[in-house]
């Protein structure tokens, strides 16, 4: 069980890293805006995801800081 949990996750970290990725062929092909576009998207999604992990490290926080 424990294996297979660990195997579920690199499964799902290779989806993540193969979702937004372009050759350079098809990147070159978009028009400015499009690339813009798709690069302010990701930028935001992986700002929002940080913001997210910091929240929960500064909740981690307190809750060790108020047990002690």
């Amino acid at each position: 069980m424990f294996l297979t949990s660990i195997f579920r996750r690199k499964k799902k970290k290779i989806q993540e890293k193969t979702k937004y990725k372009f050759d350079i062929k098809n990147w070159m092909d978009l028009t400015k805006e499009e690339r813009l576009e798709i690069d302010t998207r990701e930028k935001d999604e992986s700002m929002r995801k940080k913001k997210a992990l910091l929240k929960s490290i500064r909740n981690e926080y307190m809750k060790i800081k108020k047990i002690k």
